[in-house]
C-alpha cells in the first residue's frame, strides 16, 4: 500500500520533504544526530511511497484531547503536510487523507484540525474555517494607565507547570477546541534558554494564587527598541487581564509595542483610554472537521425533552452521511439514523462550524448549502454562537 506509517529511518526523508515544501533550512547531519539522541518523534508520521520506493509526500498526526462543550474528546491534528514539487498533482496527499481520516475515526477521534496554507484546498477534504484569531498591535504607551499590583516572576522550569496549568484551565477551559496541555506541550511553548532565545515567560500571582501569565518573544524594531510578540496570554479571573496588560506596560523602556493574539471575546478595546491606539490584525485561521458525527451530536447540549433531525452529506466519510435523529430524554442524549424528514440539511463542513459554535444557526443560514425546514426554535438552542480558540500549533 503506498500510504503507510513512517518508521524511524523514514523521518529524515519526511523532514527533508517538509523543508523543501516550506522553504526552510535542512541539515541532514543535525537531523540524524537528533534522531539518534531522542529517537523517533512521539507524533506519528504518515507518508506516501511511490512504486519506485520514493517517499513523495507526508504529514504528521499529533493526538490531543480537545475541549468540546465542557468535556474532553479525542482530536487529531494535521501538520507538516508536504509533497515534493516534482511529484505534485499526482493525488498523493488525497490518498493520505482518504487512508488516514477513516483510521483516525475508527480509533476514536471525534474531530481533526489543521492550519491551512489554503482554505479552498482543504475544503476538498471536508475541512472548514473554525476560528479567526484576532490579533492586536498595541503601543506600549497605550497601557500606561494600567498597573500591575500583584507579584510577578519569571517562569523557571517544570516546578511552575502546575501554576501555569491552573491559569490555563481556568481561562481556556470554556473554549471549544482548546487542547488539554501536557508537560511536553509546555516544554515546546516555553523557552529552555530565555536570554539566549529571547523568549520570556512570566507568572502573576495574588493572594488567591496563580492569576495570569504571559509568554512573549522579542523582535527587532530599531537599534534601540524592540517589538514584543506575545505567544500566549491567559488569566484565571477578569482582574488578571488588567494585571497582565499592566505588566507589559512595565516593559515600555525596552518595547515600543506588542502584538497580542486574543480570543474574540477578550475586551481589549474596552480597557484602553483611546481605542485608536490599537490596530487589529488577522492572525491564525485554523480549520476543523468532524470525524464522527453521531458522537459530536451526542455531545452537543440539547434541551430536556427536545428532539430534532439533521441530514448530513460527507463525501469522504460515508459513515457520517445520512439523516440523524437527536433526542434528549431523562438527562441522556441519543443519536439514531432515521428515515424521517430532516429539520436541517447541510454538508459536513458547515456542520463542523455549527458543532463548534464558530457559526450560530442564524449565521449558518447565510450559506447556500444549509436548508432549514422545521424546528427552528430547538435548533437555535442547540447551535448557538460559542467561543472557539485552538491553543496549540502543529
Amino acid at each position: 500500500m503506498p500510504v503507510r506509517k513512517m518508521e524511524a529511518n523514514d523521518i529524515a526523508a519526511c523532514e527533508k520533504i517538509q523543508a523543501i515544501a516550506f522553504v526552510s533550512p535542512f541539515d541532514a547531519q543535525a537531523v540524524d544526530e537528533r534522531l539518534q539522541k531522542e529517537g523517533c518523534p512521539q507524533d506519528e508520521y504518515v507518508g506516501y511511497e511511490n512504486e519506485e520506493g520514493t517517499i513523495t509526500a507526508c504529514m504528521v498526526l499529533p493526538r490531543y484531547q480537545m475541549r468540546y462543550e465542557g468535556a474532553w474528546v479525542p482530536m487529531v491534528g494535521i501538520g507538516g503536510v508536504a509533497s515534493l514539487p516534482e511529484h505534485r498533482s499526482g493525488g498523493a496527499i488525497r490518498q493520505i487523507f482518504e487512508s488516514e481520516l477513516p483510521r483516525c475515526r475508527a480509533e476514536g477521534a471525534v474531530f481533526t484540525m489543521l492550519y491551512p496554507f489554503s482554505h479552498s484546498f482543504y475544503r476538498k477534504f471536508g475541512y472548514e474555517l473554525c476560528q479567526m484569531v484576532q490579533g492586536w498591535e498595541v503601543e506600549t504607551a497605550a497601557l500606561s494607565h494600567l498597573r500591575c499590583g500583584c507579584k510577578a516572576r519569571m517562569v523557571e522550569g517544570k516546578e511552575d507547570y502546575p501554576a501555569l496549568r491552573a491559569v490555563f484551565e481556568a481561562h481556556f477551559g470554556r473554549y471549544n477546541t482548546a487542547v488539554q496541555r501536557e508537560d511536553r506541550h509546555w516544554e515546546s511553548l516555553l523557552s529552555k534558554e530565555p536570554c539566549k532565545e529571547r523568549v520570556y515567560s512570566y507568572l502573576l500571582e495574588d493572594g488567591e494564587g496563580p492569576l495570569a501569565y504571559v509568554i512573549f518573544q522579542a523582535k527587532e524594531a530599531t537599534a534601540y527598541s524592540k517589538r514584543g510578540q506575545v505567544r500566549e496570554m491567559a488569566w484565571a479571573r477578569p482582574q488578571g487581564f488588567r494585571e497582565v496588560l499592566g505588566f507589559l506596560n512595565r516593559l515600555s523602556a525596552q518595547y515600543d509595542s506588542f502584538t497580542i493574539p486574543l480570543p474574540e471575546d477578550a475586551p481589549l478595546a474596552a480597557l484602553l483610554s483611546e481605542s485608536y491606539d490599537i490596530k487589529p490584525l488577522v492572525m491564525d485561521q485554523p480549520m476543523a472537521r468532524v470525524l464522527h458525527v453521531p458522537k459530536a451530536l451526542a455531545g452537543k447540549p440539547c434541551p430536556e425533552g427536545a428532539a430534532y433531525t439533521i441530514a448530513v452529506e460527507d463525501q469522504l466519510l460515508p459513515e457520517n452521511s445520512g439523516t440523524f435523529q437527536v433526542r434528549r430524554q431523562n438527562g441522556e442524549t441519543t443519536v439514531e439514523r432515521t428515515a424521517a424528514p430532516a429539520d436541517l440539511t447541510l454538508d459536513v463542513r458547515t456542520l463542523t462550524q455549527l458543532l463548534l459554535g464558530t457559526l450560530s444557526l442564524e449565521e449558518a443560514l447565510y450559506k447556500p448549502d444549509v436548508v432549514l425546514t422545521a424546528n427552528r426554535e430547538t435548533l437555535e438552542k442547540v447551535f448557538p454562537k460559542r467561543p472557539v480558540f485552538l491553543t496549540e500549533h502543529f
